[in-house]
């Protein structure tokens, strides 16, 4: 069933596009960085007057750019596309753990329904022999018409509960088929028995805080912070703008430098013109250009003393935070496992009252048909019978369901 949330969960899936999108949007932002060659062609006509001479003239350029490479803080591109790709990734696993841990619940809520329907299909059997034995004592004048009724009421009140976990088992298959991607309505049958949990409460916090998504997340834009902080010392270079290059009318090249937001990059192209009419020009028609800019900052007022301190300071509220995290997450797996155990000893001595409460009915029923029973104190302990069973199936129920939950924290599944 893991395997197959895995693969067929729609909301895995959509999350998994996500991913892919955002991979598609990574070839985009190192398209800058890759060669780009277009071809360029054009049709000028000029004619004087309706009778004039018609000058017309075809040209064309093959023309190669691409960007050698850049410096500086890193480009508002790549800053945004990893922000992307984090924020999908973690998206992904927090939909993992939400969905595996709850495969994992409605797994075993399943198998516990079909040992709480054999349960009680053994108590409604039993609760059908005493009825027997009570409409032969009717037959016999030896039993009165309200305890005939009172052992019917029994076994209805079984098959009453028998019937209610029937419907809760189906409920619960049909979304289990939701969770694995199969059609509902397709046929299912989970087998097995629930395992120990065999982590103990230390080694619980250990993988609930090397796998919590918000940790994880909040650890990479530390990461991401203190490269900002880093990078304030390029605010202090100077603006260079470089433009250079050559043209003999036939052929072109030509370097850039020039600054898009905080970072540099070096742009080179190089063009071709195929026009065959350009062909020959003499070599003197060679031109070259050189312009070069510098802007040096002295004083602006204290701007960029204000600008590294705003992010040293958001730096220090990220660290903050990753450490109220890590105390979080280690309070609520604590706390879970509590609960955990809690459940887990309730459902056991539940078990025991169950039992105890079972053998009192048994007796005060053979009491019962000696004629030495107390009617008041067989319907006291017919109740508590009833109210210890329905306890034990709550309890047994909410020891899954806060098991789950403890996984859900952990992000673990064996």
């Amino acid at each position: 069933m893991i395997e197959a949330a895995l693969q067929g969960n729609r909301d895995l899936q959509e999350a998994r596009e996500r991913i892919d999108e955002v991979h598609a949007d990574q070839v985009v932002v190192l398209s800058r960085l890759m060669p780009h060659v277009s071809l360029t062609a054009g049709y000028d006509a000029l004619q004087t007057g309706a009778r004039g001479r018609l000058n017309d003239e075809v040209s064309s350029q093959l023309l190669y750019q691409q960007r050698l490479f850049e410096y500086g803080p890193h480009a508002a591109q790549e800053v945004r596309l990893r922000s992307d790709l984090r924020n999908a990734m973690f998206e992904y696993e927090e939909q993992v753990y939400t969905v595996l841990s709850r495969v994992w619940e409605v797994y075993h809520l399943i198998l516990l329904e079909d040992q709480q329907i054999a349960l009680r299909q053994a108590s409604r059997d039993s609760f059908e022999v005493f009825l027997q034995k009570q409409t032969a004592r009717f037959d016999e004048r030896l039993a009165s018409e309200e305890d005939m009724l009172q052992a019917e009421l029994n076994v209805l009140n079984e098959e009453l509960q028998i019937n209610s976990l029937q419907r809760r088992q189906f409920n619960d298959k049909m979304e289990l088929l939701r969770l694995i991607g199969r059609p509902i309505g397709a046929g299912i049958q989970p087998a097995g028995e629930l395992a120990p949990f065999s982590v103990d409460q230390d080694e619980a916090v250990r993988i609930a805080l090397a796998r919590d998504v918000q940790i994880g997340l909040n650890s990479q834009l530390l990461t991401e912070q203190q490269r900002v902080v880093r990078e304030q010392r390029w605010e202090y270079a100077p603006d260079i703008s470089l433009n250079t290059g050559v043209d003999d009318g036939r052929r072109s090249a030509s370097v850039t430098i020039d600054r898009q937001n905080s970072t540099w990059g070096v742009d080179m192209a190089a063009g071709l013109s195929l026009d065959e009419a350009s062909t020959d020009l003499p070599d003197e028609g060679a031109t070259w250009r050189a312009q070069l800019q510098a802007r040096i900052p002295l004083f602006e007022g204290g701007i960029r003393t204000g600008q590294e301190a705003l992010e040293r300071a958001r730096l220090r509220q990220i660290e903050i935070r990753l450490r109220d995290l890590h105390a979080g997450v280690e309070l609520r797996v604590r706390q879970a496992y509590q609960s955990m155990l809690e459940a887990e000893e309730e459902a056991r001595l539940q078990e025991r009252f169950v039992q105890i409460a079972r053998r009192r009915l048994e007796i005060n029923q053979f009491l019962q048909e000696k004629g030495q029973a107390d009617e008041a104190k067989l319907e006291t302990v017919r109740s508590a019978f009833f109210s210890a069973q329905d306890r034990l199936f709550n309890n047994q129920s909410t020891y899954i369901s806060r098991q789950a939950q403890l996984r859900r924290l952990m992000g673990y599944v064996e």
